[in-house]
């Protein structure tokens, strides 16, 4: 068993929720065990739950294991008596790698006086009643849904700011803590709010860490706002309610907004079965394991392995035995003949291929795409790989072994994949060298559900490109840096991603359509399928393998990043110790100071890019987005008012929702972006908008 390397807790969510007395939290305590060096997810973590302090019982069991994501948590119900509780979360192995939740226990808030009941915008009122908190800022008092700022409070009375943004109309007042809610009062604001005035393509950017963002947005024929709701956090597996309220200046109604609610992000996502992303997650953790367990002992000069004679370039019909990672843990041995040998590539071809498979003029083509464009390509942006065995080569096998990964009945399969233990001579199962392994045609399903040569002919291409930048990225972080840590799953697979784009821009340049075709299909379907849910997809992977969307989100990501930056990005980005998201906020600092406003930009080129307004970095300079992805863009905002409107949803961490406000011709909207039920959003939550005027 592998020693648990540094790791650190930090909070997901359920932090600083407020209960009745006796109640079961509706969200429950969930932290994130990662390591310290990489922030990479620990699965299969112990971690303890105790009480600290206040009245209340942990619901199950205290002693619970983190999942693939790295996530464990635990329910808590609250006691008879109000007050505040603590509650501790510890690595049971090493103890000071823990976290604390702050709960508090209440009385629910009555609302019974306002004072006085007619205020302009930015005045002053007061508001009489019981059971508030003497802390103004857990005070959370809505103007139909609008959060007033508490200038003072006691547990009967509150003095409270009307927010400045609201126009003139009657409101409703109400006093919650947390979730935990009063009934509500009439307030006629008799003075309009202060307006934001911006010109087509402005920007304004908005936090709600301290719960009181709000803008008045005027309206006029044809005006329209860009509206970006995201969560900039950078933690794994955690989602974050969010309410979106808009009050316009024409409805005179004493009640809240009328809702809608989001696609909430709740629980573990639903991710839709994929073979290929479950066997590569899987060789991803082992291979994390195996570099943590050599603690940094793999670090190589690029050339042959130390005291590996060289292997010599393979010759034509040549017999080799080579090991192959099956479903099982173990490995195949399988006998293969090289086919065909080229400048920069040996193709071998298993001896148990189904007859009828690959011509030579096929496996010769494969040779070529690798040795004239994939090799020069992929090695020219990310970096070169090595050559441990000394034989002047990467080695492509195709084997049905490959085939086997994809169990029968399965949607999807495994087409290939590299392997970085192939790289670490000595271990169990490594073939020493420079390797990656493709499937064959199976027209008879011999091996698993039925592949014609034309199916597997339309794979391949993109899968070579995919695989030989994994390789180099093995080589460039592991042997030649020495990393001790895996880079992220999602950082990985965008740049592997990336390496076909890279691949069918220089068709693209040849004017070969088929190439393009073959290098561009794989990332133009993911992406299509990320646009139509952004909400739901967390960039930075929420569970386990991650889904197409999640990886389609990766590769819009990386787009966007060598699109601003240059396709240096690529290569910085790969030839690192670091991991994530401070590898890429290492690398793009110089224009965007952090995550969130990396973030930011991007989304705002996603929708923008081909649409305008057009400006800077809010699109993808040289990339025709619309067109690269045909007609029908998938992202379609939901569009909101002119009239009142609340929209509710849950975030994944590093995910947006997109809306398109409308605010009624010749008046204006007031727009405020807050946490569940409309309080302040958890401070890990780190919630974030973006106003963009469209037109």
């Amino acid at each position: 068993m592998s020693v648990l390397p540094p790791v650190e807790v930090v909070v997901a969510s359920g932090d600083a929720q407020f209960g009745t007395t006796g109640q079961l939290l509706a969200t429950p305590l969930r932290v994130v065990v990662r390591t310290v060096s990489s922030r990479s997810p620990k699965e299969g973590v112990s971690v303890q739950w105790e009480i600290e302090q206040g009245n209340a019982d942990l619901d199950g069991v205290t002693t619970t294991v983190t999942d693939s994501t790295g996530s464990t948590e635990i329910r808590v119900r609250l006691g008879s008596t109000p007050g505040e509780i603590t509650v501790r979360a510890t690595v049971v192995v090493q103890q000071g790698a823990t976290t604390t939740f702050r709960l508090f226990t209440v009385d629910r808030p009555e609302l019974d006086q306002l004072t006085p009941t007619a205020a302009p915008a930015g005045g002053t009122i007061t508001l009489t009643g019981s059971n508030f908190s003497p802390v103004p800022e857990q005070n959370v008092v809505l103007f139909s849904g609008i959060r007033g700022r508490v200038l003072s409070a006691s547990q009967t009375v509150l003095t409270v700011e009307v927010p400045p943004c609201l126009p003139a109309r009657d409101v409703a007042v109400s006093v919650q803590l947390g979730v935990v809610g009063s009934g509500s009062r009439p307030l006629t604001v008799t003075g309009g709010g202060v307006l934001t005035t911006l010109q087509v393509g402005e920007v304004v950017d908005v936090s709600d860490d301290d719960g009181f963002p709000c803008f008045g947005l005027p309206g006029g024929v044809g005006v329209r706002y860009l509206t970006i709701v995201y969560s900039a956090s950078a933690v794994g597996a955690a989602t974050h309610p969010y309410q979106l309220t808009g009050l316009s200046s024409t409805v005179p109604l004493a009640t809240s907004p009328p809702a809608r609610t989001g696609r909430p992000a709740e629980g573990v996502p639903r991710v839709e079965p994929d073979p290929q992303a479950a066997w590569d997650e899987h060789l991803h953790s082992l291979e994390a394991e195996l570099i943590r367990d050599l603690g940094g002992r793999v670090r190589r000069k690029v050339g042959p392995a130390l005291g590996a004679p060289p292997a010599g370039v393979p010759a034509v019909d040549e017999r080799r035995t080579f090991s192959v990672a099956n479903l099982a843990g173990t490995f195949d041995q399988v006998t293969a003949v090289a086919r065909y040998v080229g400048a920069e590539a040996a193709i071998f071809v298993d001896e148990d291929a189904p007859a009828g498979g690959f011509t030579p003029a096929d496996l010769q083509l494969f040779a070529e795409r690798f040795d004239q464009v994939i090799h020069p390509e992929v090695a020219g942006v990310f970096g070169a790989t090595s050559d441990l065995d000394g034989n002047e080569r990467v080695v492509i096998l195709f084997t049905p072994a490959v085939n086997k990964l994809t169990p029968r009945g399965t949607t999807g399969f495994v087409g290939g994949f590299f392997f970085g233990r192939d790289l670490l001579p000595g271990q169990s199962g490594s073939n020493g060298g420079e390797i990656f392994y493709a499937l064959v045609p199976d027209p008879e399903a011999r091996f698993s559900d039925r592949r014609t040569k034309n199916e597997v002919l339309a794979v391949v291409p993109g899968i070579l490109a995919h695989e030989f930048e994994h390789m180099v990225h093995f080589n460039q972080r592991i042997l030649t840096l020495g990393a001790r840590d895996q880079e992220t799953l999602w950082l990985s697979e965008g740049l592997a991603q990336m390496a076909e784009e890279v691949v069918a821009r220089a068709y693209e340049a040849l004017g070969d359509s088929l190439g393009t075709t073959l290098f561009r299909a794989g990332t133009r379907s993911r992406v299509r399928r990320y646009l139509r849910g952004p909400d739901t997809v967390s960039l930075i992977v929420a569970a386990g393998q991650g889904s197409l969307a999640e990886r389609g989100a990766g590769f819009l990501f990386l787009l966007y990043l060598s699109d601003q930056e240059g396709m240096g990005v690529l290569g910085r980005l790969t030839s690192t110790t670091r991991t994530g998201v401070d590898n890429v906020e290492a690398e793009v600092g110089g224009r965007w100071p952090a995550w969130p406003d990396v973030l930011a930009d991007w989304w705002s080129a996603v929708y923008l890019d081909g649409a305008g307004p057009e400006t800077g970095p809010l699109v993808y300079p040289t990339v025709d987005l619309r067109g690269l992805l045909g007609p029908l863009y998938p992202l379609d905002p939901a569009g909101v008012g002119p009239g009142d409107f609340t929209e509710s949803g849950s975030l994944w961490s590093s995910s947006a929702a997109y809306y398109i406000v409308v605010p009624v011709s010749g008046g204006s909207t007031a727009l405020r972006l807050g946490g569940g039920l409309g309080g302040a959003s958890a401070a890990q939550s780190l919630m974030r908008m973006r106003i963009i005027r469209l037109s």
